[in-house]
């Protein structure tokens, strides 16, 4: 006779479309109060292993009708998730957040301009950050603007970036929070380094370091000798710039930041291959490659694959080396298409 197979997946569909839209409710905030209930004390001070927790109860609260507290856990969520570097699924739910009204829009848009920096989404990046500024408390607009620079000069918009990083100086005063003024001062010392400004580079880099002293802050000491370090390495003080490199990176590795760490192992791997050392210029610049796609920055893990292909190739090893530039032009490539225009600074990136 005639057999029907009813799986539990369909047999749950079936029972819930039959289901009234009160009920069903209904059932979906006692399943998030059950599970807010079971992780209570634990969901808000863990970013380890609670992101799903988060996100089944903003799901769960969303399918409930009930938007308030669905924005506030797909927010929780993303920011679990974006610990984990899972960006992907943290954007997702910042977006959700956003969408379902959550009261904080500046922070969220500022993430969602983070994340999309780190996909090489510049585009979006520009205008998320920029909605940030517009309704931020006055007190982020000069990080805002820094972060507007930032990306900027990822594209190799040099004037549009130091527009940026003199309306952050402008927003911070000189009595504005040192630590927030030693980044802008070593983000802007760079960009003046990629225009051939060797001077202003070296005066802003040492300002930058003046200020990360005052504010005693680790992180914007690692990015300050990060930067001293390119400039040395740039000017063929090598000893000086291994010193900068290696203080940046014994910081960076005292920090939760791929950033600092993946920026001093390639910047202290060039200065390596400068002073001839290609073997430990090679274990460098394979650790901040690790590094750097555990994090999901694209631009910088094409470059790496890039400065990668020209140490294997001057160390002989042809095929290795063919295999990292393929990598590296089809990154490139892409975030050159979503630039929207032929950005060729961005194929150029070598360290930051």
């Amino acid at each position: 006779g005639p057999a029907y197979d009813f799986s539990h997946d369909k047999l749950r569909s079936l029972i819930y479309e039959e289901t009234s839209l009160a009920r069903r409710r209904l059932l979906h905030r006692r399943v998030a109060e059950t599970l807010v209930a079971r992780s209570r004390g634990g969901l808000r001070a863990r970013l380890d292993s609670r992101s799903s927790s988060a996100a089944q109860i903003a799901h769960h609260y969303h399918l409930a009708g009930q938007a308030p507290e669905a924005a506030d856990y797909f927010k929780l969520a993303g920011d679990q998730s974006r610990a984990l570097y899972a960006n992907a699924d943290a954007l997702a739910h910042f977006r959700l957040a956003l969408a379902l009204g959550h009261p904080e829009p500046a922070a969220l848009h500022e993430a969602i301009g983070d994340l999309q920096t780190l996909s090489g989404e510049y585009v979006g990046a520009v205008a998320a950050y920029e909605t940030a500024a517009a309704l931020c408390d006055p007190g982020a607009l000069a990080r805002l603007e820094r972060k507007l620079g930032s990306v900027y000069h990822r594209r190799g918009e040099w004037e549009s970036a130091e527009t940026h990083f003199q309306a952050a100086l402008a927003a911070t005063g000189e009595i504005g929070p040192p630590g927030e003024r030693a980044r802008l001062h070593a983000d802007w010392s760079l960009t003046a380094h990629r225009r051939g400004q060797t001077d202003r580079a070296q005066e802003l880099a040492r300002r930058a370091l003046e200020l990360a002293e005052a504010a005693g802050e680790a992180r914007a000491l690692a990015q300050a000798h990060n930067l001293l370090g390119i400039l040395a390495t740039s000017q063929n003080n090598l000893d000086s710039a291994r010193d900068h490199l290696e203080h940046s990176l014994a910081l960076a590795e005292t920090l939760d930041d791929a950033g600092a760490r993946v920026a001093a192992l390639n910047n202290l791997a060039l200065a390596q291959r400068a002073s001839g050392d290609i073997k430990r210029a090679l274990e460098l610049t394979e650790s901040a490659l690790a590094v750097c796609v555990s994090q999901g920055d694209r631009h910088r893990q094409a470059a790496l694959h890039n400065n990668l292909a020209d140490l294997l190739h001057a160390a002989g090893r042809s095929a290795a080396a063919m295999s990292h530039l393929k990598q590296a032009v089809a990154i490139f490539a892409e975030i050159g298409v979503e630039a929207g225009n032929m950005q060729p600074e961005i194929w150029k990136l070598t360290e930051w």
